[in-house]
């Protein structure tokens, strides 16, 4: 039996409701196997056996977030033992050179569009869902979890990189980890892994038609949020969202240092798994970051 006959049979069995016209696998994710049936239906099967806790914790905050985010997001359909399903959202990762190539008013519609969806996210009042067993963020670490990590960045990727290159590392990582007042944060709602193939794209109406994947979402740090999208999209690109979230420029300073340290994470990640597909993960991601004021 094929990888993809086996998980119609797996499906059936747990949803037999669902008649199978139609099946297509997607093995791309790190984290889970994605098999879209009739091209409206979209199970997600967890790879490891971490996989599958994050898998559990997202389908619980996705049914908390809801009532609650203005854009679309997936709702869970169905939940089996090793699987969750929810309608297919349509749409193409945003790249950013699709996005630079839009009209100045489409790139701020669409800032508009993912501050509205961080606002939302940030705004969750976290004493109407202190019930609901909220899971920490998977990226969030206190300031301890850094100096721990930076400790096994100077073992294990500093001999992957150029002089130069450790240079920087040592500076980015140092400078910040001086005082632990930069590690010092509200805890908000937050989703710490939105890149351009969690975005689907709308290239017709040239706007944002849905976000996926909340595996890594918790209680955390909102400018790791913002550091992804420095990350991914440039400084300048945050900017503009700051009409819609002007708040979100009180985050900026920690938000630059989670945008350098992200790609330092993905070489430790690939390193201590031994994984080198994790190196390359990000590739084409922005790099205009400004000097702190």
């Amino acid at each position: 039996m094929s990888e993809i006959e086996s998980y119609a049979s797996r499906i059936r069995k747990a949803v037999p409701e669902i008649k199978i016209e139609g099946i297509t696998l997607n093995r791309e994710g790190l984290m889970n196997d994605i098999v879209i049936v009739n091209g409206d239906v979209v199970f997600r099967f967890p790879k490891h056996e971490y996989s599958r806790k994050h898998l559990k914790n997202e389908t619980r905050i996705l049914r908390i977030l809801r009532k609650y985010i203005s854009l679309e997001i997936p709702s869970p359909l169905y939940e089996i033992d090793d699987a969750m399903a929810y309608r297919f959202i349509p749409g193409e990762a945003l790249r950013r050179d699709m996005l630079v190539r839009l009209s100045e008013d489409d790139q701020q519609a669409i800032a508009d569009q993912l501050a509205q969806f961080f606002k939302d996210l940030h705004s969750v009042p976290i004493n109407e869902i202190s019930d609901f067993e909220v899971p920490m963020a998977d990226a969030l670490m206190k300031y301890d979890g850094w100096v721990n990590a930076y400790q096994r960045i100077r073992d294990k990727v500093f001999p992957l990189l150029l002089p130069h290159a450790r240079d920087w590392v040592e500076e980015h990582f140092e400078t910040h980890l001086a005082s632990k007042a930069n590690f010092e944060y509200e805890l908000k709602m937050v989703d710490t892994d939105v890149p351009p193939y969690h975005i689907l794209f709308d290239g017709q109406e040239k706007r944002i038609s849905g976000i996926i994947d909340f595996g890594c979402a918790g209680l955390g740090d909102p400018a790791i949020d913002f550091g992804v999208i420095i990350y991914h999209y440039g400084e300048s690109f945050l900017r503009r969202f700051y009409i819609r979230y002007p708040e979100a420029e009180t985050y900026l300073k920690r938000a630059r240092f989670y945008a350098g340290a992200h790609e330092v994470r993905w070489l430790l990640a690939g390193s201590e798994r031994s994984e080198t597909f994790w190196f390359a993960v990000h590739i084409g991601s922005a790099k205009d970051v400004y000097s702190s004021a």
